[in-house]
């Protein structure tokens, strides 16, 4: 029996409070991958942290009334399992950052906007309910006078703050360069507006190693599955320009600024080239 946790919490609605608890006290967040035997619960655990600030552990347990597996066959499994994941890494991860890469931000939108009738017979666990584009304020300028190691570096820590300040089941993606993207599952508009306007409040008050200050502009738009993807990159692209060439460090809802009449209705599905230093 695999389950799937992590340090802030399970994935699986089985997982018990005991459980949990045996993570805080014996995972050392500095390991990469580590296994062992917890006799409290008759199971082995098997740690593996990703280049994210997540850390995944497997529950192993066996359904041998003598609780029985082979050490040898244990690390044999494990090991298989942290090759996948590398792979899958490799394949769907920016190597910098840990976060969704932009060919998995491809698929994994073009899989949600997908409404045809064998993607409706599909059991969805979760709903998007918003689309979220963000951007770094200035940060060419962080290359230019402090180098591309400090820009990298505020990239990295930036993917950490996102993977902490939100929920499992939310997407997050490094769209390129210093811009990411998101898609939040099952949230009101409003509440998403707070959430991203708290993540906001937070870049800005975070303390990154050599730099002063770090603020985020961001844009987003209801996730309407009647939409294209361009379509719906480009409302929220929309929104987070506004956010640009106005005050930076903001957060703007696409249908809010129309509505303000600060921006017209979107027509067009190509994406909006604009130039914003």
């Amino acid at each position: 029996m695999w389950k799937r946790l992590t340090r802030s919490g399970g994935l699986d609605p089985s997982i018990d409070a005991q459980t949990l608890s045996v993570l805080e006290k014996r995972f050392n967040s500095q390991n990469q991958e580590s296994w062992y035997y917890e006799k409290d619960v008759e199971g082995w655990f098997c740690s593996y942290k990703p280049l994210t600030t997540k850390h995944f552990v497997l529950l192993v347990k066996s359904n041998d009334p003598d609780k029985l597996i082979e050490k040898d066959y244990l690390q044999f499994l494990f090991h298989f399992y942290c090759h996948q994941l590398q792979m899958l890494q490799g394949t769907y991860r920016d190597a910098l950052t840990g976060l969704y890469n932009r060919r998995a931000f491809n698929e994994k939108l073009a899989h949600l906007l997908d409404r045809s009738e064998n993607q409706q017979r599909r059991a969805i666990t979760f709903s998007p309910t918003i689309f979220v584009m963000l951007d770094i304020d200035n940060f060419k300028r962080i290359n230019d006078s402090k180098g591309h190691l400090f820009g990298d570096e505020v990239l990295l820590l930036m993917a950490q703050q996102l993977s902490d300040s939100f929920r499992e089941n939310d997407l997050l993606f490094r769209y390129g360069g210093e811009e990411f993207a998101m898609v939040l599952m099952d949230i009101e508009p409003e509440q998403a507006q707070l959430t991203l306007d708290r993540f906001r409040k937070k870049i800005a008050g975070y303390k990154f190693p050599s730099i002063d200050q770090v603020t985020v502009s961001i844009g987003y738009t209801l996730f309407d599955q009647r939409l294209s993807m361009d379509q719906l990159i480009a409302q929220a692209d929309t929104a987070l320009y506004h956010c640009k060439g106005t005050t930076r460090n903001a957060v703007h809802s696409y249908h809010g600024l129309v509505d303000k009449g600060l921006i017209p209705v979107l027509k067009e599905s190509k994406i909006p080239q604009v130039e914003i230093s």
